[in-house]
């Protein structure tokens, strides 16, 4: 199997890549933006002398929410997909797998009921409404070609690799490290669901092999608060650890979401529980650092 990963230097595509490559069967290529900028004008052109009909391409590319959340930064997301629609409609790929993210369901809105696929978008980022936009452009492109497109909305990512060093569990167990200062935006009772790398890793090499075409929720369908991932912390390392609390800046949201879609997909896949995936983050800092 022919697999092109474009991002495959990022946080994700790289351990995507890894992964695949272990298959002696697969013939994985990695396009990075050295090679291809696809941010560039016409870069599709070059994407098209790279790429080839009938195999699978993996999308990971696109600029973070990390690196700002500004007009400029949805011209650079939607000048990526604009070029890889380009040339995807010339070298007709047999499969797509394109990495959106569960935060087009809008970061601070409340829902009421569990998230699924079909929840309305209500983003307010300029990352998300790229992000959707890039969806719909997709599936209007795939449908045309005649392409099977599979959109996946992750939710926060963490694990070995990470360097976002973000709110969250890759954040918290670095500052844990670092004998950092932590802080907890009000009580931290706010709740979120947070996947762990090799999980999506396992997911993406499923898929491969799956008939299934549309959205798909990356989810276990189990929330935590922050306050639960500094206590599981502290539970499973004998670290000191600063945690301080500071007032709200925004109203407190919950996120729960169902995953009743990604059960039947993904035959009941077994996600890695906070603990689990907070052990494997630490030993695999503490392994690089010695």
């Amino acid at each position: 199997m022919n697999i092109f990963i474009l991002g495959y230097t990022g946080f994700i595509g790289k351990k995507i890549y890894e992964f695949l490559s272990l298959n002696t069967s697969n013939n994985v290529i990695g396009i990075s933006t050295k090679l291809v900028d696809l941010t560039k004008e016409d870069s599709y052109r070059t994407l098209q002398e790279i790429i080839t009909p009938d195999s699978v391409l993996i999308m990971c590319a696109g600029v973070k929410k990390q690196l700002g959340d500004d007009i400029d930064i949805f011209e650079k997301n939607m000048a990526i997909i604009n070029n890889f629609i380009r040339a995807i409609s010339t070298v007709i790929p047999k499969k797509i797998i394109f990495f959106s993210s569960a935060s087009i369901y809008g970061e601070d809105i409340v829902h009421h009921d569990r998230i699924t696929e079909e929840t309305s978008i209500q983003n307010r980022s300029y990352y998300g409404i790229a992000k959707y936009m890039s969806e719909l452009l997709l599936d209007r492109v795939c449908s045309d070609i005649q392409t099977q497109l599979i959109i996946l909305r992750p939710p926060l990512i963490y694990g070995e690799g990470d360097t976002s060093f973000g709110y969250g569990p890759t954040g918290f167990i670095y500052k844990m490290i670092n004998n950092e200062e932590i802080v907890l935006w009000g009580d931290g009772s706010e709740f979120r669901e947070f996947i762990y790398i090799s999980d999506i890793v396992r997911i993406v090499n499923q898929l491969l092999y799956t008939k299934f075409t549309g959205v798909l929720n990356l989810v276990s369908g189990k929330s935590y608060t922050y306050a639960e991932i500094i206590q599981v912390i502290k539970n499973n390392f004998s670290i000191d650890m600063k945690v301080v609390s500071r007032d709200r800046s925004k109203d407190k949201v919950d996120h729960h979401f169902s995953s009743k879609l990604t059960k039947e997909v993904l035959d009941n896949f077994k996600f890695t529980d906070l603990s689990s995936g907070l052990k494997l983050m630490y030993n695999s800092i503490q392994i690089v650092t010695k």
